[in-house]
C-alpha cells in the first residue's frame, strides 16, 4: 500500500479524528509501563505521531513534567492539526524522521510499522536512534479474528499490510535487534467509554468470553484465541 494513503486526502477524509480519541488511554498505558521500569526520559521522539495526541496527553502525566517532547509524521493534515498543540516542550514535524539524526532517551513507535511496506528495514533503521523505546502494536492475529476475516478488514479499513500476534510481534522486535525489557497488554475494553459503538451484542459477549477464559487459563490464551487487545512493548 502507497505511503499516498496517508500523505492525501483519502485518510483523512476516512478518519477525520485520526484515532486521536484514543491518545489518552494510550498515553496512560505507555506512562504505566515507563514508570514500572523507573525508566527516566527527558527528550521524547513520537515517530508517526500522527494529530500529536498521545505526546500531548503524555507530557501530562507527572512523570514526564519535565520532558521535552517532538513528533514526526509524513500526513501533513495530521501535523497541521498537530501543530495547534506545540508549545515550549511540544514541537511537530511534517517529515520522514529516518531522514534526521538527533537521537533520544525514548522513541514511540505507536501503532506504525503494521502500516509500513518494509517493516523490518523500518524497525532495523530505528535502531540506535534511542535509549529506550515502546511500541504499541495491534494484535489482529487470533483465532476468533481469522474466522470473521478481520485482518482483511483492517487492511481495508486502516491501511494494516502486516499482521501479529503476540508471538510474531515479539519476534519480530527480537529479530531486528531489540531487547524485550516489559511487555503489556492493552485491552479493547479500555476503550469502551471511548466508543460506545463497540458495545454490540457480539462485543459484549466476545468481552465476557475473554473475561472468563482469562480467569479459567491466563491472559495469552484469551488474546490468542479471542483477541481483544494490543501490545504494549518497552525495549532497549
Amino acid at each position: 500500500m502507497s505511503s499516498d494513503l496517508y500523505t492525501g486526502r483519502n485518510y483523512a477524509e476516512a478518519h477525520p479524528g485520526w484515532h486521536d480519541e484514543d491518545a489518552g488511554t494510550k498515553a496512560a498505558k505507555i506512562a504505566k509501563i515507563v514508570r514500572a521500569n523507573n525508566i527516566t526520559c527527558q527528550k521524547i521522539v513520537d515517530v508517526g505521531c500522527g494529530a500529536g495526541g498521545v505526546l500531548n496527553a503524555l507530557l501530562q502525566h507527572d512523570i514526564f513534567c519535565n520532558s521535552s517532547a517532538v513528533g514526526y509524521d509524513i500526513a501533513p493534515y495530521a501535523i497541521n492539526v498537530a501543530k495547534q498543540r506545540e508549545r515550549d516542550n511540544l514541537s511537530f514535524h511534517c517529515g520522514d524522521f529516518l531522514q534526521t539524526n538527533e537521537s533520544y532517551d525514548c522513541l514511540l513507535c505507536i501503532d506504525v510499522f503494521e502500516h509500513i511496506d518494509d517493516y523490518i528495514g523500518f524497525l532495523r533503521k530505528l535502531r540506535g536512534r534511542s535509549k529506550y523505546y515502546v511500541f504499541h502494536i495491534p494484535l489482529d492475529l487470533n483465532i476468533l479474528s481469522l474466522l470473521r476475516c478481520q485482518p482483511l478488514q483492517k487492511r481495508k479499513e486502516v491501511g494494516h499490510l502486516h499482521y501479529f500476534d503476540q508471538a510474531t510481534a515479539l519476534a519480530t522486535l527480537r529479530d531486528t535487534g531489540f531487547e524485550i525489557i516489559d511487555r503489556q497488554y492493552t485491552r479493547t475494553e479500555d476503550f469502551l467509554h471511548i466508543h460506545p459503538e463497540w458495545r454490540s451484542k457480539k462485543s459484549i459477549l466476545a468481552n465476557a468470553g475473554r473475561r472468563i477464559v482469562r480467569t479459567i487459563a491466563g491472559e495469552d490464551l484469551s488474546v490468542r484465541l479471542l483477541g481483544g487487545a494490543s501490545l504494549m512493548v518497552l525495549t532497549s
